[in-house]
């Protein structure tokens, strides 16, 4: 896995973004639609190629490193969510937005077609263990922040947390699910990465008008000095800062910490498999690297936040990704250089 692979995928992902733009400009895609998109997506293609990734034969080695990966993101998450809390301490309208949009990465729309594209299905097959910290957390913490509750039942219905539960138990068995399943199954998840990113070609093609004004008149009035505009400039002030959190300083915490398990590890148990260990940090690294999740701004609309700011945010660190990404996956490499674990 190389930076000149990272960034050739990018590439490919993003044509395919814009693509979608110009569909969602030339046919003018409803909010209706576009739902749709998101929903079909999130509960039916995602779980369907999580599911079809365990239709394997079992090996010991591969379940110890899904194993590794789950307890890996969980401290990733974990280590977001005190870092979320340490920055974004201040009582602010938009300090639960930022919060949850730093800690939780798109690892599902753009990690899944990003990691399968340079790892393969082995990436995928470990990206699980991101995948079910993700859903796990973002019902307990991210929907804490919104509604200061928790709802065990969210989690344990989501149909991406049920595909790995049931793909584990078949990944276990001793047989596999028959031709006739499997494969309209796999057919279905194979669709992913092409679907993935025409919603996200179609989400920057559908910011309303209004939205794009509004912004341009509070960039406008973050270099005027006036007292009146005070406010915009802290708003605007607020969501790049909240970006360079979320793809640089987040980046720069889950390197060290990635980094330095990967070189424990290495140093306790030279005889382990490195390279399947090796590959399992790395899918994870990738994963924490991903811009800001679009189920931040699912939360902002379900619970009344503010819609305007949580979909810049999205549609920003997106645009920013194409850079941040290939440049902190470089940074890993150098990383372990240094520490002599490479």
């Amino acid at each position: 896995m190389t930076t000149d692979k990272i960034i050739g995928q990018l590439v490919i992902m993003m044509a395919i973004a814009v693509i979608g733009f110009i569909y969602a400009k030339l046919t003018k895609v409803t909010e209706t639609e576009q739902k749709f998109l998101s929903k079909a997506l999130l509960y039916f293609i995602n779980p369907c190629l999580i599911f079809s990734h365990f239709n394997i034969d079992f090996e010991k080695t591969r379940f110890i490193g899904l194993c590794i990966s789950i307890v890996v993101s969980f401290l990733v998450t974990f280590l977001f969510i005190a870092l979320a809390e340490i920055i974004f301490r201040k009582k602010v309208p938009v300090a639960k937005l930022q919060k949850i949009g730093i800690v939780f990465t798109n690892c599902g729309f753009i990690g899944i077609p990003l990691i399968e594209g340079v790892a393969g299905s082995e990436g995928v097959f470990y990206l699980m263990g991101y995948l079910v910290a993700f859903n796990v957390m973002l019902w307990v913490y991210g929907y804490y922040q919104m509604t200061q509750k928790f709802n065990l039942i969210k989690i344990i219905t989501n149909p991406n947390v049920l595909a790995v539960v049931l793909g584990v138990i078949v990944y276990v068995l001793p047989f596999k699910i028959p031709e006739v399943i499997a494969k309209p199954v796999a057919l279905i998840g194979g669709t992913n990465t092409a679907m993935s990113m025409i919603l996200l070609g179609v989400l920057f093609g559908a910011l309303k008008k209004e939205w794009m004004v509004k912004l341009f008149n509070t960039c406008k009035s973050f270099l005027n000095r006036n007292p009146e505009y005070s406010s915009q400039r802290k708003k605007i002030g607020s969501l790049v800062f909240t970006a360079f959190t979320r793809l640089c300083i987040c980046s720069v915490v889950s390197m060290l910490l990635c980094g330095g398990i990967y070189f424990a590890i290495a140093k306790l148990f030279p005889l382990a498999d490195l390279v399947s260990i090796k590959l399992v940090i790395t899918v994870i690294y990738i994963a924490s690297l991903c811009p800001t999740g679009m189920s931040v701004s699912s939360m902002a609309c379900l619970f009344d936040g503010d819609t305007v700011y949580s979909n810049f945010l999205v549609c920003f660190t997106h645009a920013l990704c194409l850079v941040s990404i290939p440049g902190f996956f470089a940074l890993l490499n150098l990383f372990l250089k240094m520490i002599g674990v490479n």
